[in-house]
């Protein structure tokens, strides 16, 4: 019995030691040491899976026993207030979600993209008796300027590069496309959905319902001409822009749409095209088929009564999940000229505070999102498309992908100032404005220039 008694006592002792011999038995040095303690790092996203970016995460966190990520998602319209109410309290997240057009906005709140980062994995082995941790650290080298150029499509440069230095690295990057109801084009006796704009106005005019006792829209071919009940309205209209020729932004971001050659008693080109755009809002014209009293175009879309959507690739399940009856497909970005295509990139950049505490393990996470084969698990979970030249090919097998794809090589960005929304605000006024200039409004043409010169000003003080 007493044999028994010591026996059992000696492999306690045994199996104990061989525990907290996982770190003494190798003779950890202070660095490692160091690199053992507890680290938890605060990940602020918008609009991404929270659950999709933790299932990824788990390899990662595995390997790294000492690491710990807690992933919040916050609205587009909230996170901002909310990381200044945080870093006036010596607080927020480590790494943030910051929309390509407004990377100045946050710029000084950022940190930069160091060429290289520590990165030590503590992780737990089995041994024959008891367990052994295991401690490795090394060097990661992060992508460089000329790494983000050939990897990712252009626009990402133009993002995520300022002043020569990287500020962070996106996970998707999405376009600009065109959504249809099927079912609403056969009961129109539109055979086919359009391919140029002047069948995308035909198409239209088809599509449209009106009550002829009340003048109230009942049916909208689509969602254009104003800006509080559609989404990416501005980049619609810097579509328009650029496919027609028209400057909209300079070289340097300055807002041009407001240029008039001189001398010249007629429309100008800036003002065709915004004509053109405030036309399916302007019950005065035959392409009459949207107002700013209609419910979000979005969810009209989804309940069937709308028959073309501009739309982003994330709004797929949204428009799945609301309205799942409905037979829907979609077209790439109708286009002026097909040799010359034109798209807006709307995407996230992840990126890391100046205030983070622990930036080398930040940029190591951003780095093992964006930059590794994590990624391409990240876009086969989201359906989203790829900011990586070398996914493109591949996603463009995939029917719900492909519209979207096949523009994001063409994508560019036509806002780099400091405030976003108050730029896209003005741009929304001067539509609201705009309609309401008719052929009875005296001098109807020094009106639109003097709302194109307003709109223009109130872009540059943002910049």
């Amino acid at each position: 019995m007493k044999k028994n008694i010591l026996k059992f006592l000696i492999i306690t002792l045994l199996l104990s030691s061989t525990v907290v011999l996982g770190f003494g038995c190798k003779g950890l040095s202070t660095e490692e040491r160091a690199a053992t303690k507890g680290t938890t790092l605060e990940y602020w996203t918008v609009f991404d899976d929270v659950g999709v970016i933790n299932s990824i995460l788990e390899p990662y966190l595995a390997q790294r026993q000492n690491l710990r990520i807690t992933v919040r998602q916050f609205s587009q319209d909230e996170i901002y207030e909310r990381l200044i109410e945080a870093l006036a309290e010596d607080k927020g997240p480590d790494i943030i979600s910051v929309h390509n057009k407004e990377i100045g906005k946050y710029l000084s709140k950022l940190d930069v993209m160091p060429v290289s980062v520590q990165d030590t994995t503590v992780y737990t082995v089995k041994k024959t008796l008891g367990t052994e941790t295991l401690v490795n650290t090394g060097a990661i080298t992060l992508p460089t300027i000329r790494d983000i150029e050939r990897n990712y499509v252009q626009v990402v440069k133009n993002d995520v590069v300022r002043n020569n230095r990287i500020y962070g690295l996106p996970l998707s990057l999405d376009v600009m496309a065109l959504y249809y109801n099927k079912d609403l084009l056969d009961k129109a006796g539109i055979p086919e959905p359009p391919t140029t704009w002047d069948e995308f106005q035909e198409a239209t005019k088809k599509l449209t319902k009106i009550d002829s006792k009340t003048g109230k829209l009942i049916q909208s071919g689509t969602a254009l001409g104003v800006s509080n009940n559609i989404s990416g309205a501005d980049d619609l209209l810097y579509i328009l822009f650029k496919q027609s020729g028209v400057g909209f932004v300079s070289d340097s971001g300055r807002a041009v749409f407001n240029y008039i050659p001189r001398n010249t008693n007629a429309s100008s080109p800036s003002m065709n095209v915004i004509d053109f755009f405030t036309n399916f809002a302007n019950p005065d014209r035959d392409t009459y088929t949207w107002n700013s009293e209609q419910e979000d175009a979005l969810n009209k879309f989804s309940r069937g009564s709308l028959g073309f959507f501009f739309g982003y690739s994330y709004h797929l399940p949204q428009i799945k999940a609301r309205g799942p009856q409905l037979n829907v497909e979609i077209l790439p970005m109708l286009q002026l000229n097909s040799e010359k295509s034109v798209n807006v990139a709307n995407y996230w950049v992840q990126t890391v505070l100046k205030k983070s505490k622990h930036q080398q393990e930040a940029w190591a996470v951003v780095n093992y999102l964006a930059n590794t084969s994590a990624n391409n698990k990240y876009l086969e979970l989201t359906k989203r498309p790829t900011a990586r030249r070398a996914n493109i090919v591949n996603q463009q097998e995939d029917e719900n992908l492909a519209p979207f794809i096949t523009q994001v090589l063409v994508a560019d960005n036509w806002y780099y100032g400091k405030n976003y929304n108050s730029a896209k605000r003005a741009i929304g006024d001067m539509f609201t404005s705009w309609i309401r200039v008719t052929a009875d409004t005296e001098k109807p043409l020094e009106r639109k220039k003097y709302l194109m010169d307003r709109a223009s000003s109130i872009f540059n003080q943002s910049l």
